[in-house]
């Protein structure tokens, strides 16, 4: 009886721990990657010479994309990439990135 009863209270402190931790620690650092790359990508489309370091930034996001196997995130990481490249040559694309970052934080 006493070894029932322990293991029950066993369960529940752990029960009650876990409802303590986040469910998904990734959650946390995904939602800080997105509001970077929109951050970002606003500041380059502002002032075109902060372009290149959000390339740089958008470019390890993709890799590490394709390191983890997620290609839905890479591809469109990529095509932002490619938006941003055309920003550069002042062929503005705003509508196209911004869907680009929605989906971005969709598939990522």
């Amino acid at each position: 009886m006493i070894s029932f009863l322990y293991e029950k209270i066993k369960f529940v402190s752990a029960l009650f721990i876990s409802m303590l931790i986040p469910i998904n620690p990734l959650i946390a650092n995904e939602s800080k990657d997105y509001m970077e790359i929109d951050k970002l990508v606003f500041i380059c489309y502002r002032d075109i010479k902060f372009c290149k370091e959000a390339l740089f930034k958008i470019n390890e996001y993709q890799k590490i994309a394709s390191k983890n196997k997620k290609f839905s995130c890479q591809t469109r990481l990529l095509g932002l990439e490619a938006n941003l490249i055309m920003a550069t040559d002042s062929n503005f694309k705003r509508k196209e990135a911004k869907s680009i970052i929605d989906s971005i934080k969709k598939y990522c």
